[in-house]
């Protein structure tokens, strides 16, 4: 397979959000990074869709308050990471390759948005013990994510070069805009953390749009389709203990998911965060890092 090359960094990408890569059985390159305490507890980082590795930068500081090595990596066609025709059911394949590079044997996973599914994805690896879900998406049976969501999920299956238009006009958007207008996608107004204003965090936000979008729009395509069919794997089979945070004013993710996916998962227990989509990140971020890194060493 040829080697696609880098995208080069930019004024737009936090200095510490470059990555690294590894080289997996097939050729291609997946890029990573690594936030937090580099020698703690190993977490899983599963970006949203759009998304990339760059919004796991807000959890950086509570990943080193917590003693958490946060791995964040960028899915195929994401970022550096090259593409691939991959399945939500490859991603767990992808993930064991990049704990193996890193040494881990034995790691939590979190989800974010759309990375939800790609988390719950890990649950067969046996070094995953643990998920938590940060407004995370559930199958397409469930039926409750927002309008955008199901709009942008028909052109997916129905009109993708449409689709990929729209992504393509968003992002010159967001290249000429004040980071604001990114934030506009995922909350309905700009958080603040403990470590990082609110203007700190638009620019992340804005960052890990175009980000995402760096290699074009097919991968975020790709996985928008695979999100609004039917999942490989059914929530009755996830076989670690998942905590679920939702927010009550989540307008992408509606509450009624999370409700859902604890009474469906097998192990799952349900934390209401009186925020939005973005701000159930930066609310509960700490929390769900906490969440996913209990006994997950041997």
């Amino acid at each position: 397979m040829p080697s696609a090359p880098p995208v080069p960094a930019t004024d737009w990408l936090p200095a510490d959000s470059e990555t690294e890569s590894l080289s997996l059985p097939d050729g291609r390159r997946l890029a990573y990074t690594t936030y937090g305490a580099a020698d703690g507890d190993p977490v899983l980082f599963c970006h949203g869709t759009p998304g990339s590795h760059v919004i796991a930068r807000l959890l950086a500081a509570p990943a080193r308050e917590r003693s958490v090595s946060l791995i964040a990596p960028d899915r195929p066609g994401i970022g550096n990471s090259e593409d691939a025709p991959a399945t939500l059911d490859d991603w767990p394949d992808d993930a064991a390759h990049l704990l193996s590079h890193l040494g881990v044997d034995a790691a939590g996973a979190v989800g974010f948005s759309g990375g939800g599914p790609f988390a719950l994805a890990c649950h067969r690896l046996p070094e995953i013990r643990r998920i938590a879900l940060l407004g995370g998406s559930g199958p397409p049976a469930i039926g409750a994510t927002g309008r955008v969501q199901q709009f942008v999920g028909a052109l997916s299956r129905h009109a993708p070069w449409a689709l990929g238009r729209l992504f393509r006009l968003q992002r010159w958007f967001a290249v000429r805009r004040d980071p604001s207008y990114a934030v506009g996608f995922v909350a309905e107004e700009t958080p603040e953390t403990d470590a990082l204003t609110a203007d700190e965090v638009a620019r992340v936000v804005r960052a890990d749009m175009l980000t995402a979008m760096a290699r074009g729009p097919s991968a975020i395509i790709r996985e928008q389709r695979l999100l609004s069919q039917p999942w490989p794997f059914a929530l009755e089979d996830v076989s670690v203990p998942v905590t679920v945070f939702q927010g009550r004013a989540d307008a992408n993710v509606a509450p009624s998911t999370g409700r859902t996916l604890v009474r469906r998962l097998p192990e799952a227990s349900l934390e209401l965060v009186d925020s939005d989509h973005l701000g159930t990140l930066t609310a509960a971020g700490e929390d769900a890092l906490a969440a996913a890194r209990r006994r997950t060493r041997v």
